[in-house]
């Protein structure tokens, strides 16, 4: 019989492609209305049409309504879309917030997998159920997925690390925390004592993955805040907010353009937001202390542009260097301003002057995510070695700039001669988990 069909395809294959005639072809599979099978490859593409476009509702409505339609059949075509099929249901409820809902899609696609001896399907639909169960804040689920991933895992530096992410997440792991990235690999901060060489650069880890629709609206208003659309962007930003309720960057970026449109107590609200879902999240707690000293008329909206222009703007140290000397004219205690100005002293090479700008950013009015990045940027101009190890020390106390904190922590570990790159305020992607599998 096998035989037979094979000769059966071959025969309508050469008057398909030889002959320009596919009605043998679709004899043999009968029209895409009479075929559950074409209908349901039809349904996919479409779902996938629909995932592209971000509209995970349709697509899940689509292929919920297309699973009665095929129970009962059976057949290696089966086998083959019902995981996907299964996984990407899973795949729109978690994108819509609704995790639990999707745990059971995942739980049966993984199990078809595992029956049909699918080793990449088996590692896909654990990563995912990896990050169902962590966004609902189930540890040992979560963990017995990781450890599962581990076992499957062929490199052992990448096991090791497997294993090391499951004990975290049994364990509690922090909101937002900042991993080392050397050579394209991510290391833990107490990892780096053993690591001597390779360029340095620090990322946040966050406890959940962020929702592709909050990303797309997040991507979006910075797009528009961009071209100093404020009012659009935080339109944009507040959509993404109600797309992900864990996401603290479209609230960051919210409270960042409410303080362009001298809505400082609501920034300020926005902030502690920011904070309470990911603690330290770039410079979310200097800015929150600055959103106060707007609302209380202590610093003048001029110096808030001041300081964004000389922390993100595309000026030359000379000119930064120049705007802010004539800020801190304005504002002579500003802790923030005398950071700004010694950074461009460095960029210049006017490295006693940028020591007295750390000392006077140091005795002036700030808080500690402030006083963190001074005490390291004083702690790589200084030549005391005393002082040099007292600051940076103090720079990794608790409720400082993460970012500041894991430098200090890098500083002390590694040669002075690796090199540490930090990541921007606003302008860097935060680091996250794989998203789930667009092939599955």
């Amino acid at each position: 019989m096998q035989s037979h069909v094979q000769a059966l395809v071959a025969i309508a294959q050469v008057f398909a492609q030889e002959l320009g005639d596919a009605s043998l072809f679709q004899r043999l599979m009968g029209a895409p209305r009479d075929n559950p099978l074409l209908r349901w490859q039809e349904a996919l593409r479409q779902a996938e049409a629909l995932i592209g476009a971000l509209d995970f509702a349709a697509a899940r409505d689509l292929l919920t309504r297309v699973l009665p339609e095929v129970e009962g059949l059976q057949g290696s075509g089966v086998e083959a879309l019902l995981p996907i099929t299964l996984g990407r249901i899973g795949e729109c409820h978690f994108e819509l917030g609704e995790a639990e809902q999707a745990l059971p899609y995942m739980q049966q696609a993984l199990a078809l997998c595992e029956q049909a001896g699918d080793a990449e399907g088996v590692q896909i639909y654990l990563g995912n159920l990896f990050e169902a169960h962590r966004w609902l804040e189930q540890r040992e689920a979560a963990a017995a997925c990781a450890r599962r991933l581990a076992e499957l895992a062929a490199d052992p530096a990448v096991q090791r690390r497997r294993l090391r992410r499951a004990a975290r997440v049994a364990a509690g792991e922090p909101r937002n925390r900042v991993l080392a990235v050397i050579d394209g690999a991510p290391h833990e901060l107490d990892e780096l004592q053993s690591l001597a060489t390779g360029h340095v650069r620090f990322v946040f880890e966050r406890d959940r993955i962020t929702l592709r629709r909050a990303t797309a609206a997040t991507e979006a208003g910075e797009a528009r805040g961009g071209e100093g659309e404020h009012a659009e962007a935080l339109a944009h930003f507040e959509r993404a907010a109600a797309a992900d309720r864990h996401d603290p960057h479209c609230r960051y970026q919210a409270a960042f353009t409410l303080l362009h449109l001298r809505r400082y107590a609501e920034a300020e609200a926005a902030y502690a937001e920011v904070e309470g879902l990911a603690p330290g999240w770039f410079h979310c707690r200097s800015d929150r202390w600055l959103a106060g000293q707007l609302a209380a008329g202590a610093v003048a909206h001029e110096i808030f542009l001041v300081a964004h222009a000389l922390q993100d703007g595309p000026m030359a140290p000379e000119e930064k260097l120049h705007l802010s000397e004539g800020a801190l004219t304005a504002a002579p205690r500003l802790a923030l301003l005398h950071l700004l100005r010694g950074k461009q002293l460095v960029q210049l090479g006017r490295e006693a002057e940028a020591v007295a700008a750390f000392r006077a950013g140091l005795a002036g009015d700030g808080e500690s995510d402030v006083y963190s990045r001074l005490r390291v940027e004083l702690a790589n101009c200084c030549e005391d070695p005393q002082e040099r190890a007292g600051l940076l020390r103090d720079a990794q106390r608790p409720g400082g700039n993460l970012i500041a904190a894991a430098t200090a922590h890098c500083s002390r570990s590694l040669p002075r001669t690796n090199r540490i790159l930090a990541v921007n305020a606003r302008g860097s992607t935060p680091a996250r988990s794989p998203p789930m599998s667009p092939d599955r």
